[in-house]
């Protein structure tokens, strides 16, 4: 009997999940500017990210994924939308939030 997983090979998920990686890094470093150039403070910039980060994966799933996230990750959505993954871009967002609010707003 196959589990849901035979059908996925390990390379190509690992790619998969480097791209998430990389789509989710470039989203967190242009929310970081907008954030920074909209001169968003506290709990408004918090807010941001998480609205960013939930765009992020939608986008994934509808553009990359073609709407059925079950086709590229072995846990579909489940995968994308964990606390893990959301959170995965913080530090980038909170080191260009910082430096554009800076550079804009401070200098």
């Amino acid at each position: 009997m196959s589990t849901p997983d035979d059908r996925f090979v390990g390379r190509a998920v690992g790619k998969n999940y480097e791209a998430v990686f990389q789509i989710r890094t470039m989203g967190s470093l242009l929310a970081g500017v907008a954030a920074g150039v909209l001169g968003l403070t506290n709990f408004w910039g918090l807010f941001f990210f998480v609205v960013s980060a939930a765009v992020t994966s939608f986008a994934i799933v509808a553009f990359g994924c073609g709407g059925n996230a079950h086709k590229c990750f072995p846990k579909g959505t489940s995968e994308l939308f964990s606390v893990q993954q959301l959170l995965s871009g913080a530090m980038t967002y909170i080191l260009v939030w910082t430096v554009a609010y800076d550079a804009i707003y401070i200098f």
